[in-house]
């Protein structure tokens, strides 16, 4: 596992080579960020840098297969769920942890699908979706935005194209870029556009995903959903109601005049809520582990599912983030056809 001048190379099961970084203390909740498509880890860069999520995570982010860093193999069959799958466990290996978090934007999303699919559900402790998650592959086509649609029919024809194509997506990604991103960013940024060949990037983009055994079996672990209003990448008024209907118990926090990267553009807010969020599950799940130590050591197995279960369901949001004990929606803009009233300001539970 050798080390690079910022992080280190790990080997997946098939031989990839993953690029991955941590921050924060050993000790710590652990987290791991996985970026979106056609971008870099360096999106995590204001997590990282973030003192209160230093002190309180063991922080780990790594770069997808055919993305900056890590390796970009050629073969389709290097991008099926199954890889993903193994190089998220190859770097959690790498670094120690366990059932961590999973910081998943855009379509990083697909990972914790992939993960579930191959290992199960046992392997993350729940998920933050910061702007845009893809869900699952075909959830994912119900509230694309249309934006996307003729991203993606550029980046299929020629070089001149496709630069056209890279700077839309960077400034796609944010509600205002040119305040948002300095010059030396947006470099960094179209970089790891351009970093994978047209094969690796198309593959990426083509590959299949099976999810019966996520949306089965993961649907009631902790969900986070921060979202941007302004998002040019997702429809947020479908995507509303199809993550309520998918996740049952997901909590959702939408951020006015913010765009798909939330936790580039609206660092502060997004690094408390996901702050409070996995405190909260992780000190949960603690108590529930030690309860279920308990009846086990006492030879009550069989009222695990009685005392463990309402242990984990009663978990409340903390109030001091605004998050109400129903698990509502804060909108600061009106949503079409989710099944709710919103009003600018008011938290309504659905």
């Amino acid at each position: 596992m050798p080390a690079t001048a910022s992080g280190r190379y790990i080997t997946s099961k098939d031989g990839t080579r993953i690029w991955a970084d941590d921050a924060g203390v050993k000790s710590g909740i652990p987290v791991v960020f996985i970026h979106g498509f056609a971008c870099t880890a360096l999106i995590w860069d204001k997590q990282f840098g973030d003192r209160t999520l230093a002190r309180n995570l063991n922080m780990v982010r790594y770069e997808l297969r055919g993305h900056g860093r890590s390796d970009h193999p050629e073969h389709p069959d290097a991008y099926v769920g199954e890889r993903y799958a193994e190089d998220f466990m190859a770097v959690c290996g790498a670094f120690g942890i366990s059932k961590p978090f999973v910081c998943a934007w855009s379509f990083g999303a697909l990972i914790p699908v992939d993960v579930v699919e191959a290992f199960g559900p046992d392997q993350i402790s729940g998920v933050i979706y910061p702007g845009g998650p893809a869900l699952t592959l075909d959830l994912h086509k119900e509230f694309m935005h249309p934006f996307l649609l003729d991203f993606i029919a550029l980046i299929t024809k020629d070089a001149d194209e496709i630069n056209k194509a890279a700077n839309m997506f960077v400034d796609s990604c944010l509600h205002n870029p040119q305040h948002a991103l300095p010059f030396e960013k947006r470099l960094q940024w179209l970089a790891g556009f351009f970093l994978p060949s047209t094969t690796a990037r198309m593959n990426t983009l083509l590959r299949k995903q099976s999810s019966k055994r996520w949306e089965k079996e993961f649907r009631h672990k902790p969900h986070l959903l921060i979202q941007g209003t302004a998002d040019m990448h997702t429809e947020t008024h479908k995507l509303i109601p199809i993550a309520r209907k998918t996740l049952p118990e997901i909590e959702i926090k939408l951020v006015d005049d913010v765009g798909h990267a939330v936790a580039w553009e609206a660092p502060d807010k997004h690094n408390k809520y996901l702050l409070e969020f996995v405190r909260r599950h992780h000190r949960a799940q603690t108590r529930a582990q030690a309860a279920e130590k308990v009846l086990v050591d006492k030879g009550l197995a069989g009222k695990l599912d009685a005392v463990v279960g309402p242990a984990l369901a009663a978990v409340k949001p903390d109030p001091a983030v605004d998050v109400s004990p129903a698990m509502p929606v804060q909108m600061d803009v009106a949503v079409e056809e989710a099944p709710m009233v919103v009003k600018r300001d008011v938290v309504v539970a659905v």
